[in-house]
């Protein structure tokens, strides 16, 4: 990529050879605009500016938008255990710490729905944090848009802020969110607030009134956050400047192909000078004058520029790199969105468990476990949070692991995966036979035998024929 600045440099020492003075200042400080090697690097981007980012960058915005949508779409849940068996808090502290990681989820959720289904979970249907928060957001934004907000900050800078909302009794019942750029000082042992400045305006906020979420930055674990925008801010300012030269390449080409000039040290007039170009124009404009020689009635000097097409500089090459290495920051795979010139059906497939696996679920166990954590005391800290898995991951790896024993698994959860509703009368409460294992072997007794009534409706139902 260096032999596109390279390029760039060397045209812009041509000008100055050939224009004036001031000219040439003017011609080499356009191309330093462009990139940046012609006239020194311009600053990094700071906060505000990869926010902004977001809205001009197609492939910035594209997968932000893409990963924080997906978010924000996500259902959330409460639950309760009720006090059996061993102590409640024991049981709920196992539970509400459970998770962090994808096989740490799977577990909680398999926990809880056994739970549920020994009466010992009651989930909680309708609660201020769940309606009047994390659904209801706050009078300007709904809660989908206040978790897509929250998302994009936390990718985008590593860190997201929400001032909370209270009701007369004080508790939560909304929460705004403010962006990173926004807040300019943190608590600190000696300060117990957050310094907010916005417009001119500056002021303090308790940090008991604000929700602090924050991907550790490992520089200063106990600072403030980093995000991916950060990460890639040389690779956003790169593809930023080859979109402009491209834009301006189509509106000038950037430069002309060459320039005539007279060598001897006399200067042209104006009107010589327009009279020379009205001139060369009638001689040599137009394909049917290619190749027709040049009379000169004065010694002339043509300077011509190198070719710096778009081959030449790889400009479809640099933003094709700039464009993956936004798309491998972000751990998003192609076909999610919508780069699809080396895909299949199978990869495609693989994509969706990709995504959700490896993108979705670590943040949403991330905030999941500052809400639980930070928030949910507000409320009962007895309850836990949950959310309903996204994509189709759980079901993908559930028949994964199904298929390394089949019979484990009974008829109907079987149809449950599939989409399908039990059968009826109880029969889908049985085991399947595998294939190669005789009737008499499951129910002979020994080790892994069914118990005399489940075989026997499997043979009622080997009588039937398949449903």
């Amino acid at each position: 990529m260096a032999s596109v600045t390279e390029r760039l440099r060397v045209a812009a020492k041509a000008l100055v050879g050939v224009f004036s003075e001031d000219a040439a200042k003017q011609a080499y400080g356009l191309l330093g605009g462009i990139f940046p090697g012609a006239a020194g690097p311009p600053p990094t981007r700071g906060a505000r500016e990869r926010a902004a980012a977001y809205a001009d960058m197609p492939w910035l915005h594209a997968v932000a938008d893409k990963v924080s949508s997906a978010i924000a779409a996500v259902q959330w849940q409460l639950k309760a255990v009720r006090p059996r068996g061993e102590p409640r808090a024991v049981r709920v502290k196992a539970l509400q710490r459970l998770g962090g990681s994808w096989e740490a989820s799977l577990e909680r959720r398999a926990r809880l729905k056994r739970l549920k289904e020994a009466g010992e979970l009651v989930e909680v249907e309708e609660h201020p944090m769940l309606d009047e928060l994390l659904e209801g957001g706050n009078s300007y934004m709904t809660g989908l848009a206040m978790r897509k907000t929250t998302a994009l900050h936390w990718d985008l800078e590593g860190e997201a802020f929400w001032v909370k909302q209270r009701n007369a009794l004080g508790v939560p019942v909304g929460a705004w969110p403010i962006p990173p750029h926004w807040v300019t000082a943190t608590p600190t042992p000696t300060n117990a607030f957050f310094r907010v400045s916005y417009r001119g305006w500056q002021g303090q906020i308790p940090d008991t009134e604000v929700l602090w979420m924050v991907n550790p930055n490992p520089e200063n674990p106990y600072g403030r956050g980093t995000g991916m925008a950060r990460a890639l801010a040389d690779e956003l300012e790169t593809d930023e400047y080859a979109a402009q030269f491209v834009r301006m390449t189509f509106i000038n080409q950037a430069r002309p192909d060459f320039i005539i000039y007279p060598k001897s040290p006399a200067t042209w007039s104006g009107p010589e000078r327009d009279r020379l170009e009205r001139d060369w124009r009638a001689q040599h404009e137009g394909f049917w004058r290619a190749a027709k020689a040049r009379f000169a009635t004065r010694e002339l000097g043509v300077h011509e520029f190198e070719d710096t097409n778009f081959r030449q500089l790889q400009m479809v090459q640099l933003r094709e790199f700039e464009r993956d290495m936004i798309i491998h920051t972000w751990g998003v795979p192609p076909e999610i969105l919508g780069i699809v010139e080396s895909s299949n059906r199978a990869t495609i497939q693989a994509a969706s468990y990709i995504f959700a696996r490896w993108v979705l679920v670590p943040r949403l166990e991330a905030f999941r476990a500052l809400w639980q954590e930070r928030l949910v005391p507000e409320y009962d800290d007895r309850l836990i949070l949950d959310y309903v898995s996204p994509g189709e991951k759980d079901r993908e790896f559930a028949l994964e692991v199904g298929k390394a024993a089949p019979w484990a698994w009974t008829a109907d959860e079987w149809r449950e995966l599939a989409e399908r509703e039990p059968l009826e009368n109880g029969d889908g409460e049985v085991h399947p036979v595998p294939l190669g294992m005789s009737f008499g072997a499951l129910e002979g007794g020994g080790e892994g035998a069914l118990p005399p009534d489940e075989a026997a409706i499997l043979r009622r139902l080997a009588g039937r024929g398949r449903r």
